[in-house]
C-alpha cells in the first residue's frame, strides 16, 4: 500500500542544486496541482546539460530531496497549449546521491511516486533549511549579496561570514 506520507513528485531537471536553493525549489514545471497537494516530497532527478557537468552528478540520478512548502503560479508562464506552469517550493533539503532513478524512456519530466518506489529511505535524509527569503517567491526576484552568501553558506555548510562573491562586470 502506498503510504500517503512518501508521496513524491519527482523531476527531471537541468537546474543546478544552488540554482533550485536560491529560488526555494524546481521551476517551470507542467504539473496537476492536486496531486501536488497530496505530496510531501520533491526528489530533483539530473538531465544533464552542458552547463550542468561541472556539479558531477550522474545523468538520471536522484541529487535533492525537499520539503514541499507550496506550489506557485508562474506570471505568463502558460505553453503553447495553455497550460500553466508552476514553481514547486520547498522548505528543506536533503542532498542525496541515488543512481538510475529516472526512468529510461519517460517522456514527460515530471512523474509521481513514493521514496519507498524511489529506493529513498526517509530516515536517512538529513534536512536542512533553505534560505527563508527563496522558500515560496513563486516569481523572479532580485537576490542581494546577503541571500546569496546564506545560499551559499547552506550549500557548502559553511558561515555566512565565509563566503566571499566577487563580481566582475
Amino acid at each position: 500500500m502506498v503510504g500517503e506520507d512518501d508521496r513524491a513528485v519527482v523531476v527531471f531537471t537541468e537546474e543546478r542544486r544552488q540554482e533550485i536553493l536560491s529560488q526555494g525549489g524546481s521551476q517551470w514545471w507542467v504539473v496537476n496541482p492536486s496531486s501536488v497537494e497530496k505530496c510531501p516530497y520533491l526528489v530533483c532527478c539530473r538531465r544533464t546539460r552542458w552547463d550542468n557537468r561541472t556539479e558531477k552528478i550522474e545523468h538520471r540520478s536522484a541529487f535533492l530531496v525537499g520539503r514541499i512548502a507550496s506550489l506557485a503560479k508562474l506570471d505568463e508562464s502558460e505553453n503553447s497549449r495553455g497550460q500553466a506552469r508552476f514553481q514547486i517550493a520547498i522548505s528543506e533539503y536533503a542532498e542525496i546521491d541515488r543512481r538510475g532513478v529516472w526512468r529510461k524512456g519517460l517522456r514527460n519530466p515530471v512523474m509521481y511516486s513514493t521514496l519507498k518506489e524511489l529506493g529513498i529511505k526517509l530516515k536517512e535524509l538529513k534536512f536542512q533549511a533553505v534560505a527563508p527569503s527563496a522558500v515560496g517567491s513563486g516569481e523572479r526576484r532580485h537576490m542581494t549579496i546577503a541571500d546569496a552568501k546564506k545560499a551559499l553558506a547552506a550549500t557548502f555548510g559553511v558561515k555566512p561570514e565565509d563566503v566571499e562573491i566577487i563580481i566582475r562586470g
